[in-house]
C-alpha cells in the first residue's frame, strides 16, 4: 500500500484477515451420505486461510450428498457435495407443459438424474424426448 504526504511516498506492508462463519462436518461423513442438520455445524474462524469454495451458508448442506469421506471438524467445500437427485434415470415422472392460458400433463420416463432446478430429459410414450426443469415435487416443468 502507498501512503502519500505531499510529494513524499511511503510504502506500507499490509496484512488482511477476514473472520466469519463457515460450515464444518459435525461428525465423520461417509461418501454417499445425505447430509442433515446433525451432520454439519457452523464454526467461526479466519476465512482467508480456508480452501477455495469453502461453504459459508449452512443451508447449502441441507439434503446434499457427500461425494467423498469428510472428517469431523473439516471445512466443507462446495466441490465435496452435490444436490440430492429429485429425479433418477428410468423413473416415471409427470411432465407439465404450460403456456398462455393452457396446461398439459403427461407422463414419461426420465433419461437422466436431476436435482431440483436442474434440467431433466424425458422420453414420452410417443418416443419424443423433451427437456424441462425439475421442481420440488419431482415434476418436470416445460414453460412454452
Amino acid at each position: 500500500m502507498v501512503a502519500r504526504c505531499g510529494n513524499e511516498k511511503r510504502y506500507l506492508q499490509v496484512t488482511v484477515q477476514a473472520t466469519g462463519n463457515y460450515v464444518v462436518a459435525a461428525e465423520p461423513i461417509a461418501r454417499g451420505t445425505t447430509l442433515n442438520a446433525q451432520s454439519v455445524t457452523l464454526k467461526r474462524g479466519r476465512l482467508d486461510q480456508l480452501p477455495p469454495r469453502t461453504m459459508l451458508d449452512i443451508n447449502q448442506a441441507q439434503d446434499a450428498v457427500s461425494l467423498r469421506d469428510v472428517a469431523a471438524g473439516q471445512a466443507l467445500q462446495l466441490t465435496m457435495i452435490r444436490a440430492a437427485w429429485r429425479v433418477k434415470a428410468g423413473q416415471r415422472v409427470q411432465v407439465i407443459a404450460k403456456g398462455d392460458g393452457f396446461s398439459v400433463n403427461s407422463e414419461g420416463q426420465a433419461l437422466n438424474n436431476a436435482a431440483v432446478a436442474q434440467n431433466a430429459r424425458v422420453r414420452m410414450s410417443s418416443g419424443q424426448v423433451v427437456s424441462g426443469e425439475v421442481n420440488a415435487d419431482g415434476n418436470v416443468l416445460i414453460n412454452l
